[in-house]
């Protein structure tokens, strides 16, 4: 009797039923979750493009003047390579020196954000106590925002180093209320701490006289 009593247990055991071979293999930083390293990237391309919000999301047109506190350009990172950092592990800890997360982490450049520049390509009368001329550096004349909630002067988020959040989309508004209808054509330049400048020529934004 006791030896079938063995070889029953024998044969429970390795078919992987006794609660003692789920505590051996849980015994991880997660337990018996899944485990995930955390991947950053290396940016290689910015896109951008101008997005009109209002209370219903409605197709942007190009052709028509919009008021100017609906008014964005976005800008994002479009093209990434991810980056895998090599670093040795302790002998017996596998998890020791890796970073970890027990749900999947959330991915940032490892590039950090140097200077943006808004530069102003034709010279635009904004109100009659404002006017931009052409070649003049007009970040001062945006405010930026990650989530249309709360928003920064360029010089302020600048100075947080920030990195950038995979699928993450940063959006520009002019904060100066034309008194007519007018179109504002710029440059904008992308600076990152490595040096790389991404620059798009001749973007614009139609704003209407309110």
């Amino acid at each position: 009797m006791n030896k079938k009593l063995a070889a029953g247990f024998l044969i429970v055991f390795f078919m992987g039923l006794v609660p003692i071979s789920c505590v051996e293999q849980c015994d991880g930083p997660c337990g018996c979750n899944p485990v995930f390293e955390a991947e950053d990237f290396s940016i290689t391309t910015f896109s951008i493009e101008t997005l009109f919000r209002a209370d219903k999301n409605f197709a942007f047109d190009p052709n028509r003047f919009y008021f100017h506190q609906t008014l964005y350009k976005a800008f994002w990172v479009s093209g990434l390579k991810p980056v895998t950092e090599a670093k040795p592990q302790e002998k017996g800890s596998f998890f020791l020196n890796t970073a970890y997360a027990c749900s999947p982490p959330e991915s940032f450049s490892i590039e950090t954000l140097r200077s943006i520049r808004i530069i102003n390509k034709k010279t635009v009368t904004i109100n009659a106590n404002e006017t931009l001329q052409e070649g003049d550096i007009i970040n001062e004349k945006f405010v930026l925002t990650q989530n249309f909630q709360q928003e920064y002067n360029l010089t302020n988020f600048i100075s947080n180093r920030h990195r950038f959040l995979k699928n993450e989309r940063l959006y520009l508004k002019f904060i100066s209320a034309p008194s007519s209808n007018i179109e504002l054509t710029f440059d904008l330049e992308i600076e990152l701490d490595n040096g790389v400048t991404y620059r798009f020529d001749n973007e614009k934004m139609k704003m209407n006289g309110g």
